[in-house]
């Protein structure tokens, strides 16, 4: 019987490892899931913005500002001159639909965390930060109908086989079947890294992560033949890797009048490879007792290889004055050189990857007049466009994004509270994809170390 069970485990596990997902959602109103597209791969890139620029969007690699740290360009933490931290966290909806159903998923994460120190004071400082770099975070069903072939049986396989068991006949007319996945984790990164300020006026950084690759999926499979028992397995994905990422910062003053100011960011991180591997494990009683049983331990695909894409990011933040900005940005990310292993087929679905948005904001507090109540708050708007890395049935899955921000600054301090609010639209429902309408909010709250100054550029 144990024998016959991991045959028909084994049977349903390579079912739902072969069959086109066609539905994703459940009858539910809420549940605590993700993006669709985050079932992909080794999940969907998560773009960290710094504190600064969350409510445009974008990830400030070319901003800077003096009272909260800036996690996107490493060349930024040398420019500080107090100890900064900060906390940032988000709620994401995804009101998504195909052309059977629809779903409404709810997702909370804790964005990032970063301690910036000055070694030595608006030179040279080093940071030490957490941030998620890819998030699978997903439940999809997927249900239809099979044959099991007419007349199968056991004494159709030779003897020594995994068949050679008492398995009875199964019925010439179909099968129908749900299989029920439930996927979580991704790659999370833990860097410490180093500022350094060369010129007055030009500053570089470099970042060096470990990155950690935890891939959940639970999978229950179900079928209206009694013959084929309700199975349920765990299928894990584990591994970790060093990578490695630089900065550049550089700014000009005056340049069209006696305020103005461009400044440059760019940020390369480095392709890395994680050597991973991968578990199928289910629970049996086995003599009265629950026991674990591994289903892939004679696998030859248990180790596989994740690689993350090369990625470059570069911005430009023009200051019309002390209280008025603009911000353009491009990310690169060289998905046609990743790998997943694991599933070369999905592996397939990988292409280049670029994002680019622009951003506006508007600082009154920084005026040298007394403003009213509404002088006291940093405002951002934002709206971005990207072309996705997946391309599934000649579908590219685009994203665009509107964005808005407040940011609530302290007289009494360096604290300060950003606020950012978000609405996308991503995929498409043509080809019996997956459409999703995004709704989000962030907080981040910055501390310092010192009372608060007030801030021009530098």
């Amino acid at each position: 019987m144990n024998k016959k069970y991991i045959c028909l485990t084994l049977f349903s596990l390579l079912l739902s490892a072969t069959i086109p997902v066609s539905l994703f959602g459940q009858e539910t109103s809420k549940v605590s899931f993700g993006s669709f597209y985050s079932s992909f791969g080794f999940g969907a890139p998560v773009d960290i913005s710094s504190p600064n620029t969350m409510g445009i969007g974008l990830s400030g690699v070319s901003t800077y500002l003096g009272y909260s740290p800036n996690i996107s360009n490493p060349a930024q933490w040398g420019m500080l001159g107090f100890t900064q931290g900060t906390l940032s966290a988000g709620v994401l909806r995804y009101d998504a639909a195909d052309n059977f159903t629809t779903a409404t998923n709810s997702q909370f994460s804790i964005d990032q965390f970063q301690l910036v120190v000055p070694v030595v004071r608006n030179r040279l400082g080093v940071s030490f930060a957490f941030t998620p770099m890819y998030r699978s975070d997903f439940r999809q069903r997927d249900q239809g109908t099979f044959n099991p072939l007419p007349n199968f049986s056991a004494n159709r396989f030779g003897a020594g086989t995994v068949f050679n068991t008492d398995i009875p006949e199964f019925e010439s007319e179909n099968v129908d079947f749900l299989i029920s996945t439930i996927g979580s984790g991704g790659i999370n990164r833990f860097e410490a890294g180093v500022g350094f300020r060369l010129l007055e006026n030009v500053s570089v950084g470099y970042g060096m992560t470990i990155n950690l690759l935890t891939l959940n999926n639970d999978v229950i499979s179900d079928f209206s033949d009694q013959q084929f028992r309700v199975t349920q397995y765990n299928r894990s994905t584990d591994g970790s890797s060093i990578g490695h990422r630089f900065g550049i910062y550089a700014y000009k003053g005056q340049l069209f009048g006696n305020s103005d100011q461009l400044s440059f960011g760019a940020t390369v991180t480095l392709p890395t490879t994680i050597s991973a591997d991968r578990s199928i494990t289910s629970f049996r009683v086995i003599n009265n007792q629950r026991v674990l049983l591994r289903l892939d331990q004679d696998d030859s695909d248990r180790d596989g290889t994740v690689k993350m894409p090369l990625e470059f990011n570069t911005g430009l933040t023009y200051n019309f004055n002390y209280t008025t900005n603009v911000v353009a940005e491009l990310l690169f990310q060289r998905w046609d050189e990743a790998e997943y292993s694991f599933n070369t087929n999905q592996q397939g679905y990988f292409k280049n990857r670029v994002k680019t948005g622009i951003g506006f904001q508007y600082h009154p507090y920084r005026s040298e007049s007394q403003g009213g109540f509404f002088s006291n708050f940093k405002y951002s708007l934002g709206a971005s466009y990207d072309t996705g890395h997946l391309t599934i049935q000649g579908q590219d899955i685009e994203t665009i994004f509107l964005n808005a921000g407040l940011g609530i600054m302290s007289w009494r301090s360096s604290s300060s509270v950003d606020l950012g609010f978000h609405y996308g639209i991503r995929g498409t429902q043509s080809s019996n994809l997956v459409k999703e309408n995004i709704w989000g909010f962030t907080l981040s709250l910055n501390l310092a170390e010192y009372m608060f100054v007030r801030q021009r550029f530098q």
